[in-house]
């Protein structure tokens, strides 16, 4: 298989397995806002989508971390050890929040609210703190289009400095306490993740002919 179309399936599942993760929880999902006698209520009878969604997290990390080498390889030194870092630090945000959601889903019944309250909201915190992963794969792309001879067309760069600008920003939603910029919120999950798409899409196209001028894969 030539390393660009790994790429392409690797990248096409991760995103198909993101949204169906999301899709599984459901709309009435609990957000930082929800008391902690509704998430027990919640986590008892919708326990299988809870744990759903932290085996479809696993997978997402998994797929998110063979992006995030593909790409990696494409990109010059340092430059590759960061993004790879970034993606890495992406991954293994999305395992920890699995695990509390898995976790909290398994024995519902005898939590009691105060301790579902607290366990839940370390889920939530998975937003702001990926935030910083994200910014540590988008700068060494931003960074990559400077100059008289960018090794990334202008283009990219750009979207790149957009997202990274954002992801930075949305690092304030660690002291959000309801609404747009909630932990978890509409900031983190809609805004980072239109953007979040944008920037994948953009590395998708700039790296997939260029890995099938490097080495094939094995």
């Amino acid at each position: 298989m030539k390393p660009s179309h790994l790429l392409l399936l690797t990248t096409i599942a991760t995103g198909t397995l993101y949204v169906v993760s999301f899709v599984a929880l459901g709309n009435d999902r609990p957000t930082i806002e929800t008391s902690g006698q509704e998430i027990v209520a919640w986590l008892t009878e919708n326990g299988a989508r809870a744990r759903t969604y932290a085996w479809l997290s696993a997978l997402v990390s998994m797929g998110f971390t063979i992006f995030g080498g593909l790409i990696a390889s494409a990109l010059p030194r340092p430059h590759r050890y960061i993004f790879l870092g970034g993606a890495l630090g992406f991954a293994i945000t999305a395992q920890v929040q699995a695990w509390f959601w898995a976790g909290l889903a398994f024995h519902p019944q005898d939590l009691d609210a105060g301790t579902a309250r607290v366990l839940f909201d370390i889920t939530q915190f998975w937003g702001p703190v990926v935030n910083a992963s994200m910014v540590a794969m988008a700068a060494p792309i931003a960074t990559l289009g400077i100059g008289a001879d960018p090794v990334v067309p202008r283009w990219l760069a750009w979207l790149s400095a957009i997202f990274g600008i954002e992801q930075a920003i949305e690092t304030i939603t660690v002291f959000g306490q309801s609404g747009f910029i909630a932990p978890g919120g509409t900031m983190n999950v809609y805004l980072g993740g239109v953007l979040g798409f944008l920037f994948v899409v953009g590395m998708l196209v700039w790296a997939m002919p260029r890995l099938d001028r490097t080495e094939p894969a094995t």
